[in-house]
């Protein structure tokens, strides 16, 4: 079992400090040992907090006490938080130096509560530059919002691009930075010397106080579970996104972490990290593809976010190679790889992809085996399905309509080029979006368009764009160009290596084809 040695505010009836860091990092299985820096009754956002001070040397007192107790060589990290004076600053260096000596490999994580914005600064100035000198030089990790980056680096952030900068300027080996402005969406970036991550996520307005904390606890949990910092990032916003929306939803002004704290050990939603705009010189694009009545509609996307998307229609499916986009991966709703015998439920893939659909199980179809997809006649192709398998399945009409678009993939397709194009099906990529929760509408309806525009722009596509005219030559209808979107939202997870893969140990066909559906 892991331990965190806490150092930070405990307020007894909101949800900030430690009385939220410690509740985070318990639910996931870590030992807590709170050191208060001090006690108050509520949030000061709310009137008089009922504050009872603890001096620097209380605090001490308090760590003698740990101490003696010959618990400090089981702690694995250090986390503070918000401190009243400079005093318990310095006392809080001196206890991370004898911690440390402890045990040498412990982890240093500095939350430097400071200020925000509009108003800036709210601690004192001597408790701001205490933090600056005495603890962030100490921290393995620093976890600001984007003002306190601003403030600790002497740099300005406006962007993703500024507070990687920023970040790299302050010499912390890893900087988790929040609140970093992202147009419309909340960007939150995992920042190493060489390497950097971002994830965005929708804006709540009035959200309750306490997130900062709720952040750092969750992340240092992480990864002391032995999550990468990537993937510590992407599970930790995902839990708080999560967490914020049950709050809007239960109209709470406190974060609601008994009733959402499931949320903070399984987090279901589409949160997936790119590169930030500063790791990228040039765009780099992805290509979600689904097949239209005359050709195929592809979704283009700059997962730097420098462009924005790009619809293109194609006569095709190999122009999306040649388009001037180039896209490195694309994701593509058609079956690739097919099996010599057919059977029940289809392949592997899709079956798995079914047990995840529920309601929407149906949008799944059983793909034929190899012979039949080269019958020229829908009778022809049921007896070839039927002679292949002892149980097989009977091919729809639906299924057959499609056998131009399988086999035009199908002629061409190669091991070595499905590293490029992945298969994937569009009310996967939706369910994913969504929580792990199926669409309730049918795509083809109004309420079924609704939920499913309503989610991508959740997952950051802009609702201008949404609201393209799918009016082309090549017969495509809405739902074709909705479908396209979220293909393109799992061709970048494909690309970022986060796409979940049905099932987990995909089979290959004769030909060397890998069949696998990805989301």
């Amino acid at each position: 079992m892991k331990t965190v040695l806490l150092i930070s505010s405990q307020a007894a009836s909101s949800r900030v400090g430690a009385s939220a860091s410690a509740f985070a990092l318990e639910r996931l299985g870590i030992e807590v040992i709170t050191l208060p820096t001090v006690l108050v009754g509520r949030h000061p956002g709310w009137g008089d907090p009922g504050l009872v001070e603890i001096d620097a040397d209380g605090l001490s007192r308090m760590f003698l006490a740990v101490q003696a107790q010959g618990v400090l060589d089981k702690v694995d990290a250090v986390i503070t938080g918000y401190f009243r004076s400079s005093r318990q600053v310095t006392a809080a260096a001196a206890m991370i130096d004898y911690t440390r000596a402890a045990k040498k490999d412990m982890l240093v994580v500095v939350d430097p509560v400071m200020g925000d914005e509009p108003d800036g600064l709210y601690v004192p100035d001597a408790v701001a530059e205490a933090i600056i000198r005495d603890l962030v030089p100490r921290a393995d990790i620093i976890t600001p919002n984007a003002w306190e980056l601003a403030h600790i680096s002497d740099q300005p952030v406006f962007d993703e691009s500024s507070a990687v900068d920023a970040a790299r300027a302050t010499k912390c080996p890893m900087v988790v930075a929040s609140s970093t402005p992202s147009a419309a969406l909340c960007a939150t970036l995992v920042i190493e010397k060489d390497e950097a991550w971002c994830v965005t996520t929708p804006c709540y307005k009035d959200a309750p106080r306490g997130t900062g904390d709720l952040l750092t606890a969750l992340f240092t949990a992480h990864l002391l579970g032995g999550k990468t910092a990537r993937v510590a990032l992407e599970t930790s916003v995902s839990s708080i996104d999560m967490v914020l929306a049950d709050a809007q939803r239960l109209n709470t002004p406190e974060l609601p972490l008994i009733a959402s704290q499931d949320r903070l050990v399984s987090p279901r939603t589409g949160v997936s990290a790119r590169p930030p705009l500063q790791s990228r010189r040039h765009a780099r694009w992805v290509a979600g593809v689904d097949g239209c009545p005359d050709g195929w509609i592809a979704v283009m996307l700059d997962v730097t976010g420098q462009h924005a998307p790009v619809m293109r229609p194609l006569r095709s499916f190999w122009d999306v190679l040649i388009t001037p986009e180039r896209p490195e991966i694309v994701a593509v709703d058609m079956p690739i790889g097919f099996m010599d015998k057919a059977a029940r439920g289809g392949r592997a893939c899709e079956r798995a992809a079914r047990e995840r659909l529920g309601p929407r199980k149906s949008s799944v179809f059983s793909a034929p085996c190899r012979r039949a997809l080269y019958t020229t006649s829908y009778e022809a192709a049921c007896a070839a399905n039927a002679k292949s398998g002892e149980h097989a399945p009977k091919l729809s009409q639906q299924t057959f309509a499609l056998f131009d678009k399988m086999r035009e993939i199908d002629a061409r397709i190669t091991s070595q080029l499905q590293a490029r194009i992945a298969e994937v099906h569009p009310e996967l990529c939706f369910t994913l979006m969504r929580e792990n929760e199926p669409c309730e509408h049918a795509k083809k309806i109004p309420e079924g368009e609704a939920e499913r525009v309503e989610v991508l722009q959740k997952v950051g596509f802009d609702v201008d764009f949404l609201k393209t005219d799918t009016f082309t030559p090549l017969a495509a209808k809405r739902d074709d160009f909705l479908d396209a979107c979220a293909c393109a939202w799992s061709a970048q997870r494909v690309l970022f290596g986060a796409a979940e893969i049905l099932p987990h140990e995909p089979a290959r066909d004769a030909n060397g084809l890998e069949m696998a559906i990805r989301g």
